[in-house]
């Protein structure tokens, strides 16, 4: 948890995830994205704020001489976004794999895996990933979002989780639309 990584200067921050751009073979369908995401994060800024104004109005009430309750707070982003703009870098990230991104920006851990249910084989070969030896392979850190090939389509992004409780599975994808 103290070592430090390569990537770390990325993803230092106080966002709540990682956009990882993936795919950089259409810059326009990635604009209109980023300005989806852009809107997106206005509008919930925006509910954020409005719920802070009305309890520091109610506070303002109680105490007419606070006079940091008339100061906005400034919100970080909520998401960061990493697209690569050198060489190196996109390359590194060009069409990667969900789990090498996770592997890339979140720690390995091992757990028990979870019990098959009931009917349910156990994986043969075994695989590091879902069990090896009653063991899995899971991930922790920041949650990651991907924008892929697919993301240039459908405008959506791809939520990967670090783990599952079901058994015979190792991570989930959980695609995201940006329709606000």
């Amino acid at each position: 948890m103290q070592d430090d990584d390569p990537l770390d200067e990325l993803t230092n921050g106080e966002e709540l995830g990682i956009i990882l751009r993936t795919d950089y073979s259409d810059e326009s369908a990635w604009e209109i994205f980023l300005s989806k995401l852009k809107d997106g994060e206005e509008e919930v800024k925006a509910m954020l704020t409005n719920g802070e104004e009305d309890s520091r109005e109610d506070e303002h009430m109680e105490d007419t001489n606070d006079s940091s309750s008339e100061e906005s707070p400034d919100i970080p982003p909520l998401i960061k976004i990493i697209n690569a703009a050198s060489p190196t870098l996109r390359a590194l990230f060009n069409n990667i794999s969900n789990l090498t991104a996770l592997r890339l920006f979140n720690n390995v851990d091992i757990r028990p895996s979870p019990a098959p249910q009931t009917g349910t084989r156990l994986i043969n070969p075994p695989h590091r990933l879902i069990d090896q030896g009653g063991w899995q392979e899971i991930y922790s850190g920041h949650t990651l979002w991907i924008y892929d090939a697919q993301s240039n389509i459908d405008q959506c992004v791809r939520l990967v989780s670090g783990q599952s409780d079901i058994y015979g599975t190792a991570t989930y994808v959980f695609k995201w639309p940006l329709r606000f």
